[in-house]
C-alpha cells in the first residue's frame, strides 16, 4: 500500500504538524531512542490521504527563509515584575501580555508537570507565568496547530511561539486553511533541542526526588551580556529548592554541549535573518551600548515585515525597542542566520543511545556536561574532543568551499 513517507530520524525536526493534521489519528507523538520527539503510524488508520506529507514543513520543502525584510532591535518589556521573570529582556512577554489585554490568545511552551513541556493556549495574564522563561527541552506541540486554527477560525488574535521549525509547521498546516483571525507568530534563536534523556537521567538519578523542575535559568544573580551563569532550580518533595548555580548538570550544561541535538538541529534548515515568522527573539549577548540594561535582561528582535514593526510601534507602552546593529549582534549569536554545527559528526552524539544505556551517571556528566576536573584522568579526554572537533570542522569547511 502507498502509506506516506515522512522525515527520518536525520531530518524530522520533531514539531509534530504531521500529527496535528492527520484526520484518523493514524499519527502520533513518541519519542525515539535517541530521546527525541518524533512521530509513531498506525499503518491500520491510515486512509491515504497524505496530509501528512504535504504539512511537513521538511518532506513538502516548505520553504521559510525568505530573502526579504528584517530590522533588528534592542528590547525589554516596561512591566519590571514580567522583565524579571522572563530570561532576558521580556519581549514575548509584553508581546504576551498586549494581545491578552486586546482579548487574544497566546500559544507557547509550559511546563505541565515535574518536567513535561508542552504548547498550551492561554487567554488571561494569570496564565502568562506558564509560558514565561526559557525551557532546555523540546516542546511537544501536539494539538497546539489545531488549537491556533480553530481560534483563527472565530475570528481571534493569536500570538504564537516557539522554535523555528514549529512556526514553519503552523504556517505549513495552516497554508491552504480559511480563518478570519489574526495570527502573529515569534521563533527564537535556537541553538538546537537536546535530548530529553538528559532529563530522564537527572530526574533519576539526583540524590533527592525531584518534584517539579522550577526554572531552566533565572535572573536571581542578574543576566549578563557576556558570560551569563545558568542556574536551574528545582523543588523536591519536601519542598526544599535546589539552586544548581555553579553546578555542573545533565540538563543545563548538557544542553550547552551540543552533543545531543537532534541530527536536524546540525543543518538547521529554519535559521536566517529573512523568514517567514513575523518576529525572532533571543538574549541580545556581547551588547555594550546599554549596560544599565543588563543586569535586569535585554533582549534581541528581528522583524520580518513592515507589519511586525507597525506591531512594536502599537505596544510601545509594553516594550521598549530601539534599533541596534545586526552585524555586531551576529558576532554573539551566530545561530541566528547559521544552521551549521560540528556536533552531528561527533562520537558521543553517534551513539548516545548505547552511551546513556552502559555509562554510569558519573560518567554521562563528564562526557555531556564537562564535568571533568583538571587533574581528573577525564581531562585527557576533554583535550582529544576539542582537537577532534577543530579537525572535524576544518575538514568539513575544506570540503565545502
Amino acid at each position: 500500500m502507498n502509506h506516506p513517507t515522512l522525515a527520518t530520524n536525520k531530518t524530522c525536526t520533531g514539531c509534530i504538524a504531521c500529527v496535528d493534521v492527520c484526520p484518523t489519528s493514524a499519527l502520533s507523538s513518541t519519542y525515539d531512542r535517541d530521546g527525541h520527539l518524533t512521530y509513531n503510524c498506525d499503518t491500520d488508520k491510515c486512509i491515504l490521504c497524505h496530509q501528512c506529507e504535504k504539512t511537513c514543513p521538511v518532506i513538502s520543502n516548505y520553504q521559510y527563509k525568505t530573502s526579504g525584510y528584517f530590522k533588528s532591535y534592542a528590547a525589554w518589556a516596561n512591566d519590571h515584575e514580567l522583565r524579571m521573570k522572563s530570561s532576558s529582556g521580556g519581549v514575548f512577554a509584553a508581546m504576551a501580555s498586549y494581545i491578552i489585554n486586546h482579548g487574544g490568545y497566546v500559544v507557547g511552551a509550559s511546563n505541565e508537570g515535574v518536567c513535561d513541556i508542552r504548547h498550551i493556549a492561554i487567554s488571561t495574564n494569570a496564565d502568562l507565568s506558564k509560558l514565561q522563561s526559557s525551557k532546555y527541552t523540546q516542546s511537544n506541540a501536539t494539538t497546539s496547530y489545531q488549537t491556533t486554527f480553530r481560534l483563527l477560525k472565530d475570528g481571534a488574535t493569536v500570538l504564537f511561539s516557539g522554535t523555528g521549525c514549529q512556526v514553519a509547521g503552523l504556517l505549513s498546516f495552516l497554508r491552504k486553511k480559511v480563518y478570519s483571525g489574526r495570527l502573529i507568530t515569534v521563533d527564537l534563536i535556537c541553538g538546537g533541542v537536546p535530548s530529553r534523556l538528559l532529563i530522564d537521567k537527572f530526574l533519576q538519578n539526583e540524590p533527592f526526588d525531584i518534584r517539579r523542575i522550577l526554572s531552566f535559568r533565572t535572573k536571581d544573580h542578574g543576566w549578563k551580556s557576556v558570560g551569563f551563569a545558568y542556574n536551574m532550580k528545582v523543588e523536591d518533595y519536601s519542598g526544599r529548592i535546589h539552586d544548581y548555580t555553579g553546578v555542573k548538570n545533565l540538563v543545563t550544561d548538557g544542553f550547552c554541549s551540543e552533543m545531543t541535538n537532534r541530527y536536524s538541529c546540525y543543518n538547521c534548515q529554519f535559521n536566517g535573518l529573512s523568514r517567514k515568522s513575523d518576529f525572532t527573539i533571543g538574549d541580545l549577548w556581547g551588547d555594550k551600548k546599554y549596560p544599565k540594561q543588563h543586569k535586569d535582561g535585554l533582549s534581541l528582535v528581528v522583524t520580518h515585515s513592515e507589519e511586525a514593526d507597525g506591531f512594536l510601534k502599537d505596544i510601545r507602552d509594553y516594550l521598549h525597542s530601539e534599533p541596534t546593529d545586526i552585524a555586531e549582534a551576529l558576532k554573539h549569536n551566530y545561530r541566528l542566520n547559521n544552521g551549521f554545527h560540528i556536533g552531528g559528526r561527533m562520537f558521543e552524539r553517534k551513539h548516545i543511545s548505547w552511551m546513556f544505556s552502559h555509562l554510569s551517571y558519573a560518567n554521562l556528566k563528564h562526557v555531556y556536561a564537562n564535568d571533568i576536573h583538571i587533574f581528573s584522568p577525564w581531562f585527557l579526554y576533554k583535550v582529544i574532543r576539542k582537537i577532534r572537533i577543530i579537525l572535524l570542522n576544518r575538514i568539513f569547511h575544506s570540503t565545502n568551499r
